[in-house]
């Protein structure tokens, strides 16, 4: 099968985080799976600009990806010579699947397609929730005259690229039910994320000794490992964590991630509010070996999120064997409560420091529950289910046709 994926932005664009992380994963496994995958892609990474080859192919594990050069304005992601390729080369493959929403790849992409009249696939990445489109959560991180973007998007060119789509992925149920008052007419998928063990086990008992990080000596791990930002609710978390400190000395608070200046700045100031200066350790962004080697000595992960599309660190938890707390919020709260990997919370912090602590009392119930972890990653969140399922999801499209 011949499959192009169309993306703003790529790797090694910010750190392989979020959409960036869900596209090379995926791409990289269905190249292994022997199909022909291309990327084409600019080389946006933030404020800056990748130092790439711009406008031919790069080979990156088996994909071949195309970068092009962006062009202002930056925040759609503009690139006429991406624009001029997609006119180009769309026509040569089976099947497009585009990657998130309100870009300007996402619309040349799918105009594109409809021209040449190849079947396309739209991922949103959340973005269609109605929490990601309201004013309560959009205060904390995008200004007004973005959501009028938004908002003009839907109602323009948004609407005619997503309802002339052959099909909408989804990255779990509750973001596929999220997206149901928009009536999309495409018929919508559900195909998770996923993560390589392989990394989960290879550094299993790595991470630095004692005397490295002497805080954790004697003392349980709780840990956030994501980035820095007001959406993932650690003012919900610092504030259960401050309760369960004024009762209980036996914890140490591990901080894995980054963010703006700004907002790091906020995050200490919470931590002295809730006198947890002493067991609060801050690490920065981790990646890599040492983050799966940090997962594999935390005792419990905690993400309080007030949105979460999917959770790709609650997945790489569940990996490493960690049991999880998170919030009703995150959109695989239902998986993993009906695996019995964690427990999952409203964003009431005495509900959560109680789930917290009954997870720190509990030495056989936090084994039980990461291994109940361990065995969902294993049997629905590998790479490799995960290309299996999305193939399937491309061969049912192929065989309906072009809408």
């Amino acid at each position: 099968m011949k499959i192009l994926h169309v993306t703003p932005y790529f790797a090694p664009a910010w750190g392989h985080g979020g959409p960036v992380f869900a596209v090379l994963g995926l791409t990289r496994e269905l190249a292994r799976q022997g199909h022909e995958v291309t990327v084409m892609t600019t080389n946006l990474d933030g404020q800056g600009l990748l130092d790439v080859p711009l406008g031919r192919p790069v080979d990156l594990d088996g994909v071949e990806v195309w970068y092009f050069p962006i062009q202002r304005p930056r925040w759609y992601a503009f690139s006429r010579p991406l624009a001029r390729a997609l006119h180009e080369q769309v026509g040569r493959f089976d099947l497009v699947h585009v990657h998130t929403i309100f870009w300007w790849p996402t619309t040349v992409a799918a105009f594109s397609c409809r021209r040449k009249k190849v079947p396309y696939i739209i991922g949103p990445a959340g973005s269609l929730s109605p929490i990601c489109l309201s004013k309560s959560y959009e205060r904390w991180w995008v200004s007004l005259s973005s959501r009028t973007k938004k908002w003009l998007y839907l109602n323009t060119v948004g609407n005619l690229d997503l309802n002339r789509a052959s099909a909408v992925h989804f990255t779990a149920a509750a973001e596929m039910e999220a997206a149901r008052p928009l009536r999309l007419r495409p018929p919508g998928y559900v195909v998770p994320l996923g993560v390589e063990l392989g990394e989960a086990e290879a550094h299993s008992g790595s991470f630095p000794s004692p005397q490295a990080l002497p805080q954790l000596r004697g003392k349980r791990m709780v840990l956030f490992l994501s980035r820095l930002n007001p959406i993932k609710g650690l003012d919900r978390l610092i504030e259960a964590l401050g309760i369960l400190a004024a009762r209980r000395g036996d914890f140490v608070f591990v901080i894995a991630g980054s963010g703006t200046r700004a907002y790091e700045e906020e995050v200490r100031a919470l931590v002295r509010r809730h006198r947890l200066e002493d067991r609060t350790v801050f690490l920065g962004f981790v990646e890599g070996g040492s983050k799966w080697a940090l997962l594999g000595e935390a005792d419990v992960f905690v993400l309080s999120s007030y949105h979460e599309n999917f959770g790709v660190a609650v997945v790489e938890a569940m990996a490493a064997g960690v049991p999880v707390v998170i919030s009703d919020h995150v959109h695989i709260h239902s998986e993993v409560r009906q695996a019995g990997a964690g427990i999952v919370t409203t964003l009431d912090t005495v509900e959560i420091a109680a789930a917290i602590g009954r997870l720190l009392d509990d030495e056989r119930l936090r084994k039980e529950m990461g291994e109940r972890g361990r065995r969902l990653a294993r049997e629905r969140f590998t790479w490799e289910r995960v290309a299996k399922d999305m193939v399937q999801v491309y061969a049912e499209v192929l065989k309906a046709g072009h809408r």
